[in-house]
């Protein structure tokens, strides 16, 4: 894959929505995540490298890595704990107004510290940032404006997947392979039923199961499928060559086995396998074969043609801009990950000490940078949520999963299977005030 490095780090926020992706995350969860709680929120990303999804694509696209993390307070101490975390990449395709995003993993450390008893309910704060992650590129206000959004995920069930030892935390609940599927179909259908942008948006919804007899271990989910607009297979007409419109992410059962196509053969077997072919490969593959279930699911968002002029620059202008944490080249977020991966999640006293841990390094961080804010804290006094704000209130906090997925959608790539276009209800966000932690100067 062709990967070149474009731009310089810079702290600029995003000047054409209410604050950058930070900032909207803050207000979105404090609408709508119930209790009392002091959260804190570390973002960090990449700077945009060119890099290609396709084996055949030939128009330019840009790649940005994300992780978000979430952590909270206890209200007597003031000890904080790491509690969820999102890695996502997004690719920006230009030429055809198109930005995917991949869901590469979602984690949770089993560790919640909360100030308030709910009511017997479970704190859904790793699927309101998810949902709140892909309602900020639904904003209509949100910069770089893309007329395609796909999201993609592939959904496996592991023990650990962000925090190392979190397995061993006996307050994690680690959903099993159809109770992760489940999750994952009930938190995608939420974000774009909870989408705050008010134009008329055409939304396709699909998930696969590859393997042996998949489609009777899929039947608990396939049965809704009449009343939640869900399509049982794929995004692909069956006769299109693999290379033509399957992206290849990493870390995604599909990429290793276009990379087993392209790698085991000299004269390049992927140019003549057809989609249909692909995923009878990939079902006997080690994540689908025996009693093994995982999926994938990818969502697709149409909508009026953007009318930037020059489209490029804008996607580039705002790209280089931060997020509302730290911007980091390649190499620097992923020697971060490394330090990150190095810390242990085992049971709360561990978590406590490597939050702090993890609290010293990304300040340290923002000092080499020379960034005084780069860490959102805030406080959530929400004894009650209606459920017509969250639609869906009880995702259990502590499942752990991994994802990733969606297709790009111009003429030669364009998603199957179109259904009716879904007016997206308006939720408009309250303004709130968001306190920066801010270094100490030296």
């Amino acid at each position: 894959m062709d990967t070149t490095e474009v731009g310089n780090s810079s702290t600029q926020l995003f000047e054409n929505i209410q604050g950058n992706l930070v900032d909207y995350l803050v207000r979105s969860l404090k609408k709508t995540v119930p209790g009392n709680h002091i959260y804190k929120i570390y973002a960090l990303s990449t700077l945009p490298i060119v890099k290609t999804l396709f084996k055949t694509q030939e128009k330019k696209s840009y790649e940005r890595k994300i992780l978000l993390l979430l952590s909270e307070k206890k209200s007597s101490t003031k000890e904080e704990a790491l509690m969820t975390s999102i890695e996502a990449h997004e690719y920006y395709m230009v030429e055809e107004e198109t930005l995917n995003i991949y869901i590469s993993k979602v984690d949770t450390t089993g560790c919640i510290l909360l100030s308030t008893n709910v009511k017997d309910k479970k704190i859904s704060a790793t699927k309101q940032l998810i949902s709140s992650y892909i309602n900020y590129h639904l904003e209509e206000k949100t910069q770089p404006r893309n007329k395609y959004i796909n999201v993609h995920v592939f959904a496996r069930s592991q023990p650990q997947y962000l925090f190392t030892k979190s397995s061993k935390n006996l307050n994690k609940h680690i959903l099993d392979d159809l109770g992760l599927l489940k999750w994952w179909k009930k938190v995608l259908g939420q974000a774009f039923i909870t989408s705050t942008s008010n134009n008329l948006q055409k939304v396709r919804k699909w998930y696969y199961i590859p393997g042996d007899a998949a489609k009777s271990k899929a039947r608990p989910l396939i049965k809704d499928n009449n009343n939640d607009d869900w399509i049982y297979g794929y995004p692909y007409n069956n006769e299109s060559k693999v290379d033509d419109v399957i992206p290849k992410f990493d870390d995604d059962a599909k990429a290793r086995w276009l990379d087993h196509l392209n790698d085991n053969d000299e004269h390049d077997e992927s140019d003549k396998i057809n989609v249909k072919e692909f995923w009878e490969m990939v079902s006997i593959g080690g994540e689908f074969s025996g009693e093994k279930i995982a999926g994938f699911f990818w969502v697709s968002v149409e909508r009026s043609k953007s009318e930037d002029l020059e489209h490029e620059t804008v996607v580039l202008e705002n790209l280089k801009k931060n997020v509302g944490g730290i911007m980091l080249e390649e190499d620097e977020f992923l020697e971060t990950l490394q330090k990150f991966f190095e810390m242990e999640f085992c049971n709360e006293e561990i978590t406590l000490k490597s939050s702090e841990e993890w609290s010293k390094i990304f300040e340290d961080l923002c000092i080499q940078k020379g960034i005084n804010d780069g860490v959102a804290e805030f406080i959530i006094e929400q004894s009650q949520i209606e459920e017509n704000e969250t639609l869906q209130k009880s995702v259990d906090e502590n499942s752990s999963g991994n994802v990733q997925e969606v297709e790009t959608s111009n003429n030669k790539r364009k998603l199957a299977n179109p259904i009716e276009n879904n007016r997206v209800n308006v939720n408009v966000l309250s303004s709130s005030l968001i306190k920066r932690v801010k270094r100490d100067k030296k």
